[in-house]
């Protein structure tokens, strides 16, 4: 097999990776199609198309998705016409304790099932995007035939959704960008905005983290982060240690691992894995 492309069709936009698997997958740059309300998004089908002339025709898709269904099918069509073997939401190998486990949105199985992967024992899985989640994953026990457990986790809104609510839910306030580098003293009110939504990001991350590790009974876990907007919660000079952890390992594209390893494909590991695939 020559090529392998992962779709992660997320709340607010499509992110494509293309794989070349060889005694590991190792990425092939890829970019990235993106948009709002994307199910309704009369040029989809002609940006989609123009990100696929742009890259070798995949043998094999893998699609995780929280979007419309008409988008998944738009995606799917547009894979199958090439010719891939076209895989939707594919078993992530994750026996999952929740109440509800079909509720549970695949992007966070296939997040976890790669976090367990790259830590090799226990982890926390951070990611960081239009919401903000933290799951919780163990190793399997000698008796399971699953590559681990998802134990269930937190869901928070991400910095887009804290500076949108802000903005529209007050009379005299407005939204912001948020900035790694912003100050938590803020002198004007869009530096104070700014200093709620990303400190605050950062404090709910690292204290929801450690809760869901403790709750979850790990005593020194790995933690992957991964998400667009990481590096409000990783970057800056305020950025949290996240003390208790064995080691905190930041790996971009950790849905496409997790599918990849759904569909029996080995991620990139090490440095390959830290390094984004977008161009």
């Amino acid at each position: 097999m020559r090529h392998v492309l992962t779709a992660d069709l997320g709340n607010s936009r499509i992110k494509l990776r293309l794989f070349r698997p060889a005694e590991e997958a190792r990425c092939v740059p890829a970019r990235l199609v993106a948009g709002v309300d994307l199910a309704r998004a009369p040029d989809l089908d002609d940006d989609l198309a123009a990100w696929l002339r742009g890259v070798p025709a995949p043998e094999l898709a893998a699609i995780s998705s929280v979007a419309d269904p008409a988008v998944v099918a738009r995606v799917r069509d547009a894979l199958a016409a090439l010719g891939a073997d076209v895989r939707v939401a594919p078993d992530c190998g994750l026996s999952n304790r929740c109440r509800e486990p079909d509720r549970v949105g695949r992007d966070r199985l296939y997040a976890a099932r790669a976090a367990l992967t790259h830590a090799g024992g226990p982890a926390i899985a951070l990611d960081c995007g239009t919401a903000l989640t933290v799951d919780a994953v163990a190793p399997a026990q000698a008796e399971d035939a699953s590559a681990g457990a998802f134990l269930g986790g937190a869901i928070a809104p991400g910095p887009a959704l804290l500076a949108r609510a802000l903005g529209d839910g007050t009379a005299q306030l407005f939204s912001v960008e948020p900035r790694p580098d912003a100050r938590a003293l803020g002198r004007d009110t869009a530096e104070a905005l700014g200093a709620g939504i990303v400190h605050g990001l950062r404090g709910a991350a690292e204290r929801l983290a450690h809760e869901v590790a403790r709750e979850a009974g790990f005593e020194a876990p790995a933690l992957v982060a991964t998400g667009g907007a990481l590096g409000l919660v990783l970057d800056g000079g305020g950025a949290p240690a996240f003390a208790g952890f064995e080691r905190v390992l930041r790996v971009p594209d950790l849905v496409h691992h997790g599918l990849l390893l759904a569909v029996s494909i080995r991620p990139p590991s090490g440095d390959d894995a830290e390094r984004s695939c977008a161009s």
